[in-house]
């Protein structure tokens, strides 16, 4: 079925296009969940988050561009990962040496290369506490500035500064490797 008819079935509320809609988006669902939670939480955790998803857009379906279904899925993913993943970081311990940390920075459009990578890599290794600790909590585990204030039990202000401050550093380590 093309997304026009499920998008019109889903507005009249017809409730078997939930099936079919879940048949053909979750492996996109799960995928994005997946890679957000990043090994952090258990499959039963990324389940319960991809039926959160397809619950979220039943609950929501009135405002389903048809044309714009699968990215209003894919924008309902990374959110409910997100927040799964906030709410449950604080009762996991917090890897300060997973590898992946510097995969937070994969995303942006200014690193085309593996070589840029291993630069951002060694400089994040290279961070002392608890700057290092912040960055990772506030662009890895994608807490606030009050949550990281909480969990660390420190000023608010402070871990802004930090955070102002670690990324001064960081920005001038890639300069100095002629980085842009």
């Amino acid at each position: 079925m093309d997304v026009k008819k499920i998008a019109s079935k889903l507005n009249s509320g017809d409730e078997s296009v939930l099936e079919e809609i879940s048949s053909q988006y979750s492996p996109l669902v799960t995928t994005i969940i997946y890679n957000i939670f990043s090994g952090k939480l258990s499959t039963a955790d990324i389940e319960e988050t991809a039926s959160d998803v397809f619950l979220t857009l039943w609950e929501n379906r009135s405002k389903v561009i048809p044309e714009k279904l699968k990215g209003y899925l894919c924008r309902i993913a990374k959110t409910k990962a997100l927040d799964r993943l906030r709410k449950d970081v604080g009762s996991h311990p917090l890897s300060l040496e997973d590898e992946r940390i510097s995969d937070l920075f994969i995303m942006s459009d200014n690193i085309e290369s593996s070589e840029v990578y291993d630069i951002l890599r060694e400089a994040i290794k290279d961070i002392g506490q608890p700057d290092r600790e912040i960055l990772i909590r506030h662009y890895y585990y994608y807490q606030s500035t009050a949550v990281i204030a909480e969990k660390m039990n420190i000023n608010k202000n402070t871990v802004q500064t930090k955070l102002r401050r670690t990324r001064e550093k960081l920005r001038r380590y890639l300069q100095e490797r002629g980085v842009n």
